[in-house]
């Protein structure tokens, strides 16, 4: 070693530049992505939360077991860290939902805590659909391939990661009854209301209701004779003409609602 020739700085300088590239890409590797977790109090009760650098990973309603279940989901691909400004920050874009915001919850959402390509596919295209609708557990079935699959949605509307911002509230029945939730059939009611639709005691939606086809851009009465030709798995089902209108649709010529 004594009589190794030094070794010239340029030298050292060029090995170390080609090795970084390296090292950097090992240390990506080996470095978790970081969540940032809290508890807020909400108008739908207390809220598990967590916000990856990619959206919202997780919302959990904490009156309902499995909390514990959705942490350790999201110690898997997360090191979490408490931060109360971030969760203050979503607990005030909930508050806005009950005060007329409508585009409260349209933030970047993280899907990592899901593994099921169908549920991803049903989650993606939910974000879709505007405040002021619904479509059915069938409808969105046969919107993401697959139209016998209305028990898997059900399942997946059940198991939702983070409702509110992937809005499962906005799935009802085909009968016009506006189905279970994961967060409690008080907390849909809340949601929906606050968002349009006059639920009754029956649980069903308000008359005044119209129907929106995604593709021709029109929306009827239910009882049209044009919507009744539509195909129904292209529906949304509106609180009311405004909230129809407000999602960019046109009336019908036919039966003129609203």
């Amino acid at each position: 070693m004594k009589d190794s020739p030094p070794i010239d700085d340029r030298m050292l300088d060029a090995m170390i530049g080609q090795t970084r590239p390296r090292i950097e890409r090992a240390m990506k590797i080996l470095r978790r992505p970081q969540a940032r977790v809290g508890v807020i109090p909400s108008p739908l009760g207390k809220l598990l939360v967590a916000e990856s650098d990619r959206g919202l990973a997780a919302i959990h309603f904490l009156f309902i077991s499995g909390g514990e279940r959705t942490l350790e989901l999201l110690r898997r691909k997360f090191d979490l860290i408490e931060n109360e400004p971030t969760v203050r920050r979503i607990g005030k874009e909930i508050d806005r939902v009950f005060e007329g915001g409508i585009d409260a919850v349209d933030r970047p959402v993280d899907l990592s805590l899901v593994e099921s390509d169908f549920q991803r596919r049903a989650y993606t295209f939910l974000r879709k659909v505007p405040a002021g609708a619904v479509i059915t557990y069938h409808g969105l079935a046969a919107t993401v391939g697959s139209p016998d699959a209305q028990r898997a949605i059900g399942t997946s509307m059940a198991t939702n990661p983070i409702p509110i911002f992937v809005p499962c509230h906005r799935v009802i029945k085909s009968d016009g009854t506006i189905g279970n939730y994961g967060g409690g059939v008080d907390n849909k009611i809340k949601l929906l209301r606050a968002e349009g639709f006059d639920v009754g005691r029956d649980l069903r939606l308000p008359s005044r209701a119209v129907m929106g086809h995604r593709h021709t851009k029109i929306f009827c009465r239910p009882d049209c004779s044009a919507s009744r030709r539509a195909d129904p798995n292209d529906a949304l089902i509106f609180a009311d003409a405004e909230c129809a209108g407000h999602a960019g649709l046109r009336a019908c010529k036919l039966c003129k609602p609203g």
